[in-house]
């Protein structure tokens, strides 16, 4: 496994503190911070999204991001679409994958009889193929079923595990 060059840096920054801390004469400072053993020549843990490389770009995608959604407000709402589609303008479609995961009072993007912003949900999914998600507990704790949503949801599971498998897949969090 090749080690990034910053880990590299901070191995032996780690290295000369340890070693290097001492006040005039030899004698100790007594900053314990700096007094205590490192390890830092035992292998480096990486975090999980850089361990395999495989797992961290399987779409081919070079950027991943995943938005959680969890307001009913619309302004706010737009807000988040609108981000989306400006991180498309910027990235490209062929460079970047985007998924919207909605609960609570967010849900209501992608309920059928209060959605307001259908036609720009479907918009961003025909242009750029952005996967929507939908909470299966609130949806169960407000009543509603699959055929009670837009079309356009990809997916209903409970939304914290969806944006933690993604989050531990590497993909980007951003919650505006």
């Amino acid at each position: 496994m090749k080690v990034p060059p910053i880990l590299m840096l901070l191995c032996v920054g780690a290295v000369t503190l340890s070693m290097g801390c001492h006040g005039p004469a030899g004698k100790d400072r007594g900053d314990k911070i700096f007094n205590q053993p490192v390890a830092a020549l035992s292998p480096v843990k990486m975090p999980a999204q850089l361990q395999n490389a495989e797992e961290l770009e399987p779409s081919g995608k070079a950027h991943r991001v995943v938005m959680h959604l969890n307001s009913g407000e619309e302004k706010l709402q737009k807000g988040m679409l609108n981000n989306i589609r400006n991180l498309y303008d910027a990235m490209g479609a062929e460079r970047l994958d985007v998924e919207l995961v909605a609960h609570g009072a967010g849900l209501s993007l992608f309920i059928k009889q209060d959605a307001k912003l259908v036609e720009e949900l479907e918009k961003l999914k025909a242009l750029y193929g952005v996967s929507y998600t939908a909470c299966s507990n609130t949806m169960k704790a407000q009543g509603l079923t699959r055929a009670d949503l837009i079309d356009q949801v990809d997916r209903t599971m409970p939304a914290m595990v969806r944006l933690m498998e993604l989050q531990e897949r590497g993909w980007a969090y951003i919650k505006p």
